[in-house]
């Protein structure tokens, strides 16, 4: 029998709950610090250990299920196995600390995100951040922060927040990243680059930021946040470099901007060089 969205919810929250006290006593003493692709990318010995961790229960509960998780390469069963997800298969998406680089310089801005798929649609999301016992959760029911109900804020552009961290080091067009980002912050009333996508996207859903965007993403960065972000009554869109919006899968969209209001959501796409791609109520990634 397959497991109800809200089953996945529980096992993601109880997969996250777990790994809480392990990741708040790393936390306090982080250790080594390796690189990735370059020193702008960072992990440590934890991030590893937690996903293992965070795997152990997700493959107790769901033995059946898959996992694409941010320490691994490709989707994996529960024998460390490579292999195709078919619709029937249920797809996590674990990334075990969302904001390493805030976590091994002890900045507290970081989280635990994990997300369920199934046939290329999320049905079941957590955001953790330990420290703080703070859980957000969405489900076929909803979006909640705590159990408390969430639902985007809807204001104007000039007096929203818009969370992102573009431009990044590896844009390749320095000028006009940095071109773009002076046109954000004049027209946003603030902008925030806290270094987790994942509770970005939380905040849009809580009501804290009107929008996120982002380029050069990760299906787990992103993938809790896209659901709590859709259960909260926003749009996320995502697309690739060129072409036309992601329908299904969408946190395999390198690309993305998450919003409260479809003005904010297009302003994002403007400043990812997307203007092309206009969301609308009738066309929109986070409504097919």
């Amino acid at each position: 029998m397959s497991e109800t969205a809200v089953e996945l919810a529980d096992l993601a929250e109880e997969a996250a709950r777990n790994v809480g006290p392990y990741l708040t006593d790393a936390f306090l003493d982080p250790g080594r610090i390796d690189l990735k692709l370059d020193f702008h990318d960072v992990v440590t010995v934890h991030d590893k250990e937690s996903q293992r961790r965070i795997c152990a229960t997700l493959f107790s509960g769901a033995p059946g299920s898959l996992i694409r998780g941010e320490e691994e390469n490709g989707l994996l069963d529960r024998d460390g196995r490579a292999r195709t997800a078919t619709d029937d298969d249920v797809v996590w998406y674990v990334d075990p600390i969302d904001g390493t680089s805030n976590f091994a310089t002890g900045f507290d801005h970081w989280c635990v995100s994990i997300a369920a798929a199934r046939a290329g649609e999320l049905v079941a999301a957590v955001i953790y951040q330990p420290t703080l016992e703070i859980l957000y959760r969405a489900d076929d029911s909803g979006a909640y922060r705590n159990g408390e109900r969430l639902t985007v804020r809807r204001t104007p552009l000039q007096e929203g927040v818009v969370a992102t961290e573009f431009p990044s080091p590896r844009v390749p067009d320095k000028q006009q990243a940095a071109a773009d980002f002076t046109r954000l912050v004049g027209t946003a009333r603030s902008t925030r680059r806290c270094g987790s996508t994942a509770l970005a996207l939380a905040e849009v859903a809580a009501g804290h930021f009107l929008a996120t965007f982002n380029r050069g993403t990760h299906p787990w960065d992103v993938a809790a946040g896209i659901l709590l972000v859709q259960r909260a009554g926003g749009f996320y869109v995502g697309c690739d470099d060129d072409g036309p919006l992601y329908r299904r899968d969408l946190a395999l969209a390198p690309n993305f901007a998450a919003a409260a209001t479809l003005d904010a959501a297009n302003f994002c796409l403007d400043i990812l060089g997307r203007p092309d791609l206009r969301a609308s109520d009738g066309q929109d990634a986070s409504r097919v």
